[in-house]
Parts: C-alpha cells; sequence; structure tokens
C-alpha cells in the first residue's frame, strides 16, 4: 500500500469531522467522492508493483518514479520549514521514512515478486490494524487492545492464508515480506501521529527523503550492469508514472486527507479494507489472477475485521 496520510485533525476541524451527513450534501458527495479516488489509488499501487515484478523491472527503478517527480517537487517545502522538522526527533524522523518511504516501498516491491496482488493487497493494509494495535499496546499500555474481537478476526485472516497457502512455492516468503511491509507502515503510523506532521508535510519528508537515499542506489545498479527503466515498453512507463508519480505521490495524500475532513476518520479508514477486492478485481483481466477458495475467505475475515474496528464504541 502506498504510504498513507495520517490527518491531525485539529480542534477547529471537528464539527467538519464529525457532522451529520444531512448537515453538507454536498460537501459529502465530495467526500465520498474523494474517498472513492482515493481507494481505486491503492489498489493500482498493488497492480502497478506487480506489473513491475513480472516486467523484471528492479523495485529500486520503480522507486523512482514514486519518489522521484514528487521528491523534486516537495523539496523546497522541506527547506521551507526544516526549522519545523528540525523539532522532530531523529527517531521519528527513522520511522516515518522507514515506514512509508523507500525502505517500504522496497519490501513491498519485492514481496510482489512471491505472491498475487490479491494476497498482497489483502495482508499488507488489512493487517494494518492488528499491527498497529500490537505495537500501540507494547508503547502505551492495554487500551490499544480495546477491539480484541475485530483484531481476532483479522488475526485469523491471516492464520487461513498462512496455513492453508504458505506451503505452495514461493508464498511463504511472499507472505512474510507482505507482514514485514504491513509492520513498517504500522511505526510510520504511530511515528507520524507522534510527530505531529501535516499531510502535506509528511509526503515531503517521505518523497524527498526517499529520493537522497534511492540516488546512490540507483548509481550503483547502474554501474554494476545498467537500468532495465530505459528499455521498459513506453505505454507501460508512462502507466507506472501515471501511477506512482502522480497518483500515489500527490493524489492520493490530498484526496485521502480530503475525506477525512468531509467524512471523518472512521469512514474514511474502511477504504483500507475494500482496497483487496478491487485490486482483485483488476489482477484478474490485467494478468489473469483469479483468487482462490482460501485467499477469499481469508480477504473476507481480515477485512470483516478491519470494519468492525471501525464501529464506534
Amino acid at each position: 500500500m502506498p504510504s498513507p496520510a495520517v490527518p491531525i485533525i485539529s480542534a477547529s476541524q471537528q464539527a467538519i469531522t464529525h457532522r451529520p451527513l444531512a448537515a453538507k450534501p454536498s460537501l459529502d458527495l465530495l467526500g465520498w467522492a474523494a474517498l472513492a479516488l482515493t481507494l481505486c489509488i491503492w489498489a493500482a499501487f498493488f497492480i502497478s508493483l506487480r506489473a513491475g515484478a513480472r516486467a523484471a523491472l528492479p523495485p529500486a527503478e520503480l522507486a523512482l518514479l514514486r519518489f522521484g517527480p514528487a521528491g523534486l517537487l516537495f523539496m523546497p517545502l522541506l527547506w521551507r520549514r526544516r526549522a519545523r522538522f528540525a523539532q522532530v526527533p531523529i527517531k521519528l524522523w527513522l520511522m516515518i521514512v522507514l515506514g512509508a518511504g523507500l525502505p517500504y516501498f522496497l519490501i513491498a516491491g519485492w514481496g510482489m515478486r512471491h505472491a498475487p496482488v490479491a494476497d498482497g493487497a489483502t495482508l499488507i493494509p488489512g493487517t494494518l490494524p492488528l499491527f498497529t494495535a500490537l505495537l500501540a499496546a507494547a508503547l502505551h499500555g492495554r487500551a490499544a487492545l480495546a477491539r480484541w474481537p475485530a483484531l481476532l478476526c483479522i488475526a485469523a485472516g491471516i492464520a487461513t492464508m498462512l496455513a492453508l497457502k504458505a506451503g505452495q512455492a514461493g508464498l511463504a516468503q511472499g507472505y512474510a515480506i507482505f507482514l514485514l511491509g504491513s509492520l513498517m507502515w504500522s511505526a510510520y503510523t504511530l511515528a507520524l501521529r507522534q510527530a505531529k506532521l501535516s499531510p502535506i508535510e509528511a509526503a515531503a519528508l517521505i518523497s524527498s527523503v526517499s529520493l537522497l537515499l534511492l540516488l546512490p542506489l540507483l548509481a550503483w545498479q547502474a554501474a554494476q550492469g545498467g537500468l532495465s527503466l530505459p528499455t521498459l515498453p513506453r505505454e507501460q512507463l508512462w502507466l507506472q508514472l501515471l501511477i506512482q508519480s502522480i497518483g500515489v505521490g500527490l493524489i492520493s495524500t490530498l484526496s485521502y486527507s480530503f475525506a477525512v475532513a468531509r467524512l471523518g476518520a472512521q469512514r474514511s479508514a474502511m477504504a483500507g479494507a475494500l482496497t483487496p477486492v478491487l485490486a482483485t478485481l483488476l489482477a484478474l483481466p490485467m494478468f489473469g489472477e483469479q483468487p482462490d477458495l482460501v485467499t477469499i475467505v481469508g480477504m473476507l475475515l481480515i477485512a470483516a475485521g478491519v470494519l468492525w474496528g471501525q464501529r464506534k464504541a
């Protein structure tokens, strides 16, 4: 899943975030439209990673499309707000960049080389609430486990997929990588909340720092045997650029933040549970990847747990 924006909602925004649906129908429709756009981009993110893996495009080169344009665009903002970023502890810097920047992207891309889209789109965003709750409980106490029935439902979905499918060739490694990616993303989520960065500041930090980390890696890869990106068919190059640079790098960050401001955090967070469904539907005509019964059962259990966890206490 793409680098998520965890919005910091101020007290002055509470009325907007929690207002009833009938208050401003036109704004609510815009919120739902923004949420639908975000969901499509998140699903396309996994399709893009799988397409890159099938084309034997190294994840580092695909990362250039993801972080290159966005990193250059946000670099001036990073410099202008350097005093603000200097106030963020280095530990939180590391957790944010590792959990949603280049390392996370490489992990997700690596996993897509070993498992189909449905599995990756299910395990990475679907297990996010579970890992976030476990990390929060370790750091802040057992109150984070208050919604334990929903967490058990998510764990049951994971266990179903691991027990019945991990024995297949390559899937065990792919599943382990996906779960590691979800754990990294959970650490990013907690760190971002603690750092209190706005969505645009988080995007600037992630994209710009990831680009700086990526350049030496690409230089080493070019020295070893050249880059594969220039040989990629032009149609696929433009598709990857559209999804990774514009969609994931720019639009989804802003559209998700807008949806949260209009609809509230709980309803917006439910979009993550629908990501594997849409990604699976897209993967069927594009790659011929038809999910089996075990994947469907695991997907439904994880999605049910995520949706259950979004209920008001």
